[in-house]
């Protein structure tokens, strides 16, 4: 048996996150539901990601055991076969037996999108979070600068953590069309929530409802209660991981 890496994508609209769960059903539910039936053996996958309820991914990173007898290519669309038309691996490479997708990721990339409109149209409904109150770009931009670098995130979970210290690369806010609004978020780890946290937060900051001198502020009370609201799990995606 040989360790497989596998690149996914789903919309997550109808599933309870990526980790399987009574509640519901969820993405590694259905990936190895799939694979067992494909490769006839008990399949145990794991991911980079745990993704929350009705968040979606372009990037998701998963590994599962296969016999190297598989061609690749055919195991890839054996999967898009059998697999619910809303996840499709979009690739497939054998990996080291060591390789570990959550253990061995250097980083990850969210984009968070909004739509700032007073109608949102339709198919944009399940991918982006409607919120129609004007918003002050450059003040979100301005905020969104204090909080890059490495700081203690505490704040910006809503799970009590011994060390909440993580580092944010970047993060980088577009204007698109249709009066769209997108949210790059780039950093090595992130706490629970932490990302649609961040986003919340600045919309708060763009909106009036915190104030940019308070951002620090917020940073180092360690109090999820000061930070802003939770922005919606359906304007998250998971675009990439990087290794």
């Amino acid at each position: 048996m040989k360790n497989i890496q596998c690149t996914i994508a789903y919309c997550g609209t109808h599933y309870f996150g990526f980790q399987k769960t009574k509640m519901g059903p969820s993405i590694e539910e259905e990936l190895e539901k799939a694979l067992e039936k494909i490769l006839r053996h008990p399949v145990k996958i794991q991911a980079a990601s745990r993704t929350d309820r009705g968040v979606h991914a372009e990037g998701q990173v998963i590994n599962f055991l296969a016999d190297e007898q598989w061609n690749l290519s055919k195991l890839r669309e054996s999967m898009r076969g059998v697999l619910p038309k809303d996840i499709s691996p979009l690739e497939l490479k054998w990996a080291s037996e060591n390789f570990h997708p959550t253990l061995d990721n250097r980083g990850k990339e969210y984009h968070y999108h909004l739509c700032n409109s007073s109608v949102q149209l339709p198919f944009h409904r399940e991918f982006s979070w409607h919120f129609h109150l004007p918003l002050e770009i450059e003040k979100m931009r301005h905020g969104a600068k204090l909080l890059e670098g490495t700081h203690d995130f505490s704040a910006f979970t809503c799970l009590k953590v011994e060390d909440g210290v993580r580092r944010v690369e970047r993060i980088e806010i577009e204007l698109l069309p249709e009066k769209r609004i997108q949210i790059r978020v780039l950093g090595d780890n992130f706490l629970y929530k932490m990302v649609r946290t961040i986003v919340g937060t600045l919309v708060y900051v763009g909106c009036g409802k915190i104030g940019l001198e308070d951002v620090k502020k917020i940073l180092e009370s360690k109090q999820r209660a000061k930070a802003g609201m939770t922005a919606p799990a359906h304007g998250l995606c998971l675009k990439k991981v990087f290794y």
